[in-house]
C-alpha cells in the first residue's frame, strides 16, 4: 500500500471518506488531515479539484441533485461558498466529500465526481492500494 504526499493512478485511493478509482494520468496530492477528515487535490484530464473528505460529517447544505442508490452516494447541486464552487457527496450517514474549484464545476468534473464512492469512518474499504492516513505522535 502506498502512503505518500503524491499518489498517481491507476489504482484505488481511499482518503478518509472518498474512494476514488484513479485513472491513468490522475494524481492525488495530500494537503492536510485531522482526526476525522483530510484534504487533497485531485488532478486529471478533467482539470483540478480540491477535495475535503470527512469521515464524521452531517448532511451537506443545499439540494440533492442525484439521490443516493445502493452503489452511489447522493450528489448535491453546485453552490458557491467562500469564493469557490462546491459540489458535495453524502452517504446518508457520516461520510461526505466536498469538491471545490475556483471556476464553475464542468461536466467532465461532474463525471469524475460521479466515480467517487464514500465509506463510513471505521470501515475498511476493499482494494485500497493507495490511501492517506493520520499518523499520531510524530515530531
Amino acid at each position: 500500500m502506498a502512503s505518500a504526499t503524491d499518489i498517481a493512478g491507476p489504482g484505488r485511493f481511499c482518503g478518509y471518506s472518498p474512494i476514488i478509482d484513479l485513472q491513468p494520468g490522475e494524481e492525488i496530492t495530500t494537503l492536510d488531515a485531522g482526526i476525522h477528515a483530510g484534504r487533497f487535490r485531485w488532478d486529471g484530464n478533467f482539470g483540478s479539484l480540491e477535495v475535503d473528505g470527512i469521515g464524521w460529517a452531517g448532511r451537506p447544505s443545499g439540494r440533492i441533485e442525484r439521490p443516493a442508490s445502493a452503489e452511489l452516494p447522493a450528489r448535491f447541486g453546485e453552490r458557491r461558498t467562500n469564493g469557490k464552487y462546491v459540489v458535495a457527496l453524502w452517504n446518508g450517514r457520516q461520510g461526505a466529500a466536498y469538491f471545490r474549484s475556483s471556476s464553475r464545476i464542468t461536466d467532465a468534473q461532474i463525471e469524475a465526481i460521479d466515480r467517487v464512492r464514500l465509506f463510513q469512518e471505521g470501515e475498511e474499504p476493499e482494494g485500497c492500494d493507495r490511501r492517506s492516513i493520520s499518523v499520531w505522535g510524530v515530531d
